[in-house]
């Protein structure tokens, strides 16, 4: 980060624990840099028990205008605002949190619109098609709930959460369904047959020695899937896919898709509109070096028709 820190440099905070693998801040920092915006994003190790103190405490200084949240305090954050956004309040879970002009802290959850804005990036169709989510913690409820707030026309026709921890994915899926008008179940088993697109909400492939979420075997031939995961990829559950034909691709655009959410958030409109004209310099930063011949090549992902 070579742009200067001053008195009037504005401060984001990124909570979480651990925090020394977290792409936030140089994604962030690399945003201000480029768009000459005088803030910074620090990184802050906070175990959760001293976690409510230290939210409402580092809020009593004036410059810290917000804060970005990292695990596993997301689905603290939602008792301790003035006001949440309805993916947060729906999903239990908050990502980001602004100070008002009112001097009131708000929150709201942008995992589910990353979610959305990368499968549209990939051309990976979800609108009125069957989706299976694999787990039903934090991640997957914001997933559920970014693909069932369209109803089963502009969001997923049929979606299907299962974890393997009983009745976890039964409570997620049935407050889904009463919420949006949308078809959400619980799944009895992880098969995937039957299924348009298969996406993995769980922490199953950060070592490649874990058991697979799912048999990609056994998915159905026009079938896609996306894996959440931000580590170790290409998972092996991705080169499986893709060593099928099928359309398989890394979390890291989840990440990149909801990088101008968060700069409109915050104010910050004329940079999160450059953002989302053009984020090749953040794909840059976090895809690994294996995979960066994959930045300049979202195309080749998608129809004849639409190219």
């Amino acid at each position: 980060m070579s742009h200067s820190i001053s008195g009037s440099t504005q401060a984001y905070l990124i909570p979480g624990d651990p925090v020394r693998n977290v792409r936030l801040p140089r994604m962030f920092n690399a945003a201000f840099e480029r768009y000459g915006i005088d803030a910074v994003l620090l990184p802050m190790q906070v175990p959760v028990r001293d976690f409510a103190v230290f939210f409402k405490s580092a809020f009593l200084a004036r410059n810290v205008r917000g804060m970005v949240i990292a695990p596993p305090h997301k689905p603290l954050v939602v008792d301790l605002l003035e006001g949440c956004g309805l993916f947060g309040r729906v999903a239990g879970s908050v990502n980001v949190v602004r100070r008002t002009e009112g001097d009131q802290l708000e929150g709201d959850l942008f995992d589910g619109e990353g979610l959305i804005g990368a499968l549209d990036h990939y051309n990976i169709p979800f609108r009125g098609k069957r989706v299976l989510i694999l787990g039903a913690g934090v991640s997957a409820a914001a997933i559920g709930v970014a693909l069932a707030e369209g109803g089963t026309v502009n969001g997923a026709a049929h979606i299907a959460m299962y974890d393997k921890a009983a009745g976890k994915a039964a409570g997620v899926a049935a407050k889904l369904d009463a919420f949006f008008d949308a078809n959400v179940v619980a799944a009895d088993s992880n098969a995937p047959e039957g299924f348009d697109l298969v996406i993995n909400a769980t922490q199953l492939g950060l070592s490649d020695d874990d058991a697979a979420p799912v048999d990609v075997a056994r998915m159905d031939s026009h079938a896609a899937l996306f894996d959440i995961l931000l580590r170790n990829q290409p998972t092996p559950l991705v080169r499986a896919a893709r060593a099928r034909g099928l359309n398989a691709q890394a979390g890291f655009e989840m990440l990149i898709q909801q990088m101008p959410h968060y700069f409109r958030y915050f104010g910050h409109m004329d940079a999160a509109d450059a953002m989302t004209a053009d984020a090749d310099f953040l794909r840059e930063i976090i895809y690994p070096p294996a995979m960066h011949a994959e930045i300049a090549q979202p195309l080749c992902y998608r129809s004849p028709s639409v190219v």
